[in-house]
């Protein structure tokens, strides 16, 4: 394995959500990366569909935190990107991750901390819509929450949370199976 394959694997397991950020704003060039990362995102026969809001005024990512039973942590994020998606079938849901997942990887090699926040239910997307001004063909379904970590906090880390082992969540040919060689 090559020493950058060592460093992208290392990354890919250790992004973990963050709640608690520093109130250093993140700077437009870091943002306009990670859209530029969004869009690049792959999406279900390549549709992109989604529209991203990105907010960085204080008052509306508190308002965010409001709209949503997961979204409080917005209260304290110094930028967000909102992401309304067009339609609610399965595929959406699966690209609306894909992305947020993408930016949150992105946002990480930048030096940013970052969450996911979603709005569950058709109301909270709703009071989304109408804080945003998003037309009512797309749903707000989700917001990643963006800062500076801020590490003197106590934060959901691996070490805390653990990791149920491999064999616990997977199996080999056909469920139940072991891995070859662990049986």
């Amino acid at each position: 394995m090559t020493n950058q394959n060592a460093i992208l694997l290392t990354a890919l397991k250790s992004l973990r959500q963050s709640r608690r950020f520093l109130d250093t704003p993140v700077a437009q060039a870091d943002l306009e990366e990670l859209l530029e990362v969004a869009r690049w995102t792959g999406s279900a026969k390549n549709t992109q569909p989604w529209h991203l809001v990105v907010v960085t005024d204080p008052e509306t990512n508190k308002a965010l935190a409001g709209c949503g039973d997961f979204a409080g942590f917005l209260e304290n994020v110094t930028a967000s990107i909102v992401v309304a998606m067009e339609g609610d079938n399965r595929g959406v849901a699966y690209d609306d991750g894909r992305l947020q997942e993408r930016v949150m990887l992105a946002g990480k090699a930048l030096g940013i901390g970052s969450g996911t926040a979603w709005f569950s239910h058709r109301a909270q997307r709703q009071q989304v819509r109408d804080l945003l001004g998003i037309p009512d063909h797309l749903e707000p379904w989700s917001a990643i929450g963006l800062g500076y970590t801020d590490v003197s906090q106590e934060q959901a880390a691996p070490q805390l949370s653990g990791r149920k082992p491999i064999e616990e969540i997977s199996s080999w040919g056909q469920f139940g199976r072991p891995a070859p060689g662990n049986s």
